[in-house]
């Protein structure tokens, strides 16, 4: 049972950030409690590229909490370098335009997590069911 409970870790981070994101929207726009605190200056910067990359690590931590410990072991490896380098990559992106109505390419920190969580989704997918078939194929041999 303790092995399991491991793997119901990154849907409780799914599921709190993208929360928390909903909670911190309320708080500054409706509330008014959170107006002009920390709260309201990270908002753009940091809660909803967290809240967009969250959105694709939902579909992935469900399947995770059914998949055997192996596969979760591997996925964990990919999560370990995938994870920080997206990071990166979101953080390095601008938040917003920052010429005078010249943009060329529009692409902000918002677009930057969400390509991140899709290529991260996509590529735990792809380990998700490699790992699993190939497991599978083992124990028929």
């Amino acid at each position: 049972m303790k092995t399991k409970t491991i793997q119901f870790v990154p849907a409780i981070l799914a599921v709190v950030a993208i929360g928390f994101r909903y909670f911190s929207q309320w708080c500054i726009g409706e509330g008014q409690l959170c107006f002009r605190t920390l709260l309201d200056r990270i908002y753009l910067y940091i809660i909803n590229p967290v809240f967009y990359f969250a959105i694709f690590l939902l579909p992935i931590s469900a399947v995770l909490i059914f998949v055997p410990r192996e596969i979760f072991k591997s996925w964990l490896k990919l999560a370990v370098w995938a994870i920080p380098l997206a990071i990166i990559f979101i953080t390095l992106t601008p938040d917003s335009n920052p010429g005078a109505y010249i943009d060329p390419f529009p692409f902000y920190r918002d677009d930057a997590a969400r390509l991140a969580g899709g290529v991260f989704a996509a590529a735990s997918f792809i380990l998700i069911a490699w790992k699993y078939f190939s497991s599978s194929r083992n124990k028929r041999a």
